[in-house]
């Protein structure tokens, strides 16, 4: 992302140290730390969150597919049942005509 070498980092120390003075310096290195650590922190929890939702929505678009997958199968079976009780019913007439009483 940013290209910043030994020599820019030196400079930066060094402007600081003239600016800040040396007594002001190492507290502001650790505030500045402190709040890198935060800033890092809550990026890790939102990825973290947004890594959940995306597995939350994955798992519910599966869920979809396995509840139409179900119909599907429910809704065939149903047809393949009437179609074999008017199947059975047929040959029953069938046989019922060929009889003589």
């Amino acid at each position: 992302m940013f290209d910043i070498g030994f020599t820019e980092l030196a400079l930066c120390f060094l402007v600081a140290l003239v600016i800040l003075g040396p007594e002001k310096l190492p507290r502001m290195a650790r505030t500045i730390g402190r709040w890198m650590g935060q800033a890092r922190g809550y990026m890790r929890n939102l990825s973290t969150e947004l890594e959940r939702e995306t597995q939350v929505s994955d798992i519910k678009r599966q869920l979809e597919e396995a509840r139409s997958a179900l119909r599907e199968a429910g809704d065939s079976i149903e047809r393949e049942g009437r179609n074999l009780a008017k199947d059975i019913s047929s040959k029953d007439n069938s046989s019922d005509i060929g009889r003589k009483p």
